[in-house]
C-alpha cells in the first residue's frame, strides 16, 4: 500500500512539473498599452478570449496590418462592438461557445466593448 502511495505521489509530481513547462524560447508578441485600465498585455497568439468572468483577455493586443484576430467566446454570451473609426472590422453580434475571426487590414487603434457587460473593453493596435 505504501509503494502505491509513493508511486502515485511521484506520478502527480511529474504531471504538475510538466504542466508548469520549462525554459526555452519566447513566443510572445510585442506589448501594447492598455487604454482601458493601465498596464500592458502580451499574447502568444492573435486570440482574444471573451471570458465567463466578463473580461477580454488580453484586453490590449498589437498586431501587424492584415492580421486575423480570433475572438473566442466562452459559455457566457458576449458581443464585440468596435468604436466608430475608419477601417474598423465588422462588429460581432451576441455569441457564446464559439470563435469568430476578424481581419485588421487598416493601421490604427481599434477600441471595442461588449455592450452586454459594463466595463468590458479592449483595444487592438494595428501597425
Amino acid at each position: 500500500m505504501n509503494v502505491q502511495r509513493v508511486f502515485g505521489g511521484f506520478v502527480a509530481s511529474v504531471v504538475l512539473c510538466a504542466a508548469c513547462g520549462g525554459g526555452g524560447g519566447s513566443n510572445s508578441s510585442p506589448t501594447a498599452p492598455n487604454n482601458y485600465g493601465g498596464g500592458t498585455t502580451t499574447t502568444a497568439a492573435n486570440t482574444v478570449i471573451a471570458s465567463a468572468g466578463n473580461a477580454f483577455n488580453p484586453n490590449s493586443l498589437t498586431v501587424a496590418k492584415g492580421t486575423d484576430v480570433t475572438f473566442t467566446f466562452e459559455s457566457v454570451t458576449h458581443n464585440v462592438t468596435f468604436d466608430n473609426v475608419a477601417g474598423k472590422p465588422a462588429d460581432i453580434g451576441n455569441t457564446s461557445g464559439t470563435s469568430v475571426t476578424r481581419n485588421f487590414a487598416t493601421a490604427g487603434t481599434f477600441g471595442y466593448q461588449c455592450t452586454l457587460h459594463s466595463g468590458m473593453r479592449g483595444t487592438i493596435v494595428v501597425n
